[in-house]
């Protein structure tokens, strides 16, 4: 069995936030935990506002975490001073959402990819370009030697979404946090980087927390998904079962929302309201306003993620039952 390169146990970020001319705390991350083997993809799903990306965030340290533990590779990085965390730091890496910010306007592509092997000391200015010509072949952008020289103004939206990818796989990284890395690429141009990811996953051994809002692309990469509501895990387990199988309402509602030829024989679950304020959560059951199954018990007590099924975890009381027909 995989060894286990990360493990969140019981992960916390409040901010503190003004509204209306009152401070309020804000629980962007209310009690998170999992565990992601070597090689592994955990697909983290869920609405705006959920607290997806706060979490890539924590577990990349790039947000410090109000309480909880943050284990790589067994070392609690959760309160590690900086000093101490850098030489972690080339171990694990984040592709960001939008590939028109995460690049310097003024730097050449392939210089942008070349500098975390100087700057990590692993390598001088000419290996790591060396370097980041072969990685540039790797990731489709070619030839080479022309893309190593483009600013990002010249390239396209996907081509962009490469060269970060690229950026953030030349260290070798034991672990990636993917937050949304196809939502600003045109619909032509996503397959191709999901390919991409699972290509590198299976060349390096990487394991990677995959950030989308979008359940139908979580279920082509990802090993096992992970559902979020406001700042909570409410479902999770390995992906054909999750899909085949939602167990939590809001899972349910997502799955059948998502468009399909067959959707009109399908029962769906529509998801009515706003997701909840996260500085002015509901007692109970934080989704209970929304949910159509909801009843007292659910307005009174809030579930616990517990194991429903063999490796499939639900908080909810009242799970759903009965499997999804497949889609035609």
């Amino acid at each position: 069995m995989r060894r286990e390169i990360v493990v969140v146990e019981d992960l916390y970020k409040y901010f503190n936030v003004v509204k209306a001319g009152k401070r309020r705390v804000l629980k962007a991350v209310d009690g998170v935990s999992f565990k992601l083997r070597r090689g592994e993809i955990l697909g983290l799903v869920g609405e705006s506002g959920s607290g997806k990306t706060t979490v890539g965030r924590l577990v990349t340290r790039l947000l410090k975490p109000t309480r909880g533990r943050i284990l790589f590779d067994g070392i609690d990085i959760a309160e590690m001073p900086e000093k101490r965390l850098r030489p972690l730091r080339r171990r694990f890496q984040m592709v960001f959402q939008d590939p028109y910010a995460s690049l310097n306007p003024r730097m050449p592509i392939g210089k942008a990819i070349a500098e975390p092997l100087v700057v990590h000391g692993l390598a001088g200015w000419e290996e790591a370009k060396r370097r980041a010509l072969e990685l540039l072949e790797k990731v489709g952008l070619t030839p080479a030697e022309d893309f190593y020289n483009r600013l990002p103004s010249q390239l396209s939206g996907g081509q962009r979404q490469r060269a970060v990818i690229a950026r953030a796989v030349i260290l070798e990284p034991d672990f990636i946090v993917a937050d949304e890395p196809v939502s600003m690429v045109d619909v032509s141009m996503r397959a191709s980087i999901l390919d991409l990811l699972v290509k590198l996953r299976r060349e390096l051994g990487t394991a990677m927390l995959f950030i989308t809002h979008d359940l139908a692309v979580a279920k082509m990469i990802s090993d096992r998904i992970a559902v979020m509501y406001v700042g909570k895990i409410v479902e999770e387990a390995p992906s054909d079962e999750l899909v085949a199988h939602p167990m939590h309402p809001y899972t349910r509602a997502l799955i059948t929302s998502v468009p399909s030829i067959a959707w009109r024989n399908r029962r769906r679950f529509p998801i009515k309201g706003d997701i909840a304020d996260p500085t002015s959560l509901p007692m109970g059951c934080r989704y209970h306003p929304r949910c159509p199954l909801a009843r007292d018990k659910c307005r009174r007590e809030e579930p616990a993620l517990a194991e429903a099924r063999p490796g499939h975890l639900v908080a909810c009381h009242y799970p759903v039952g009965e499997p999804l027909k497949p889609l035609r």
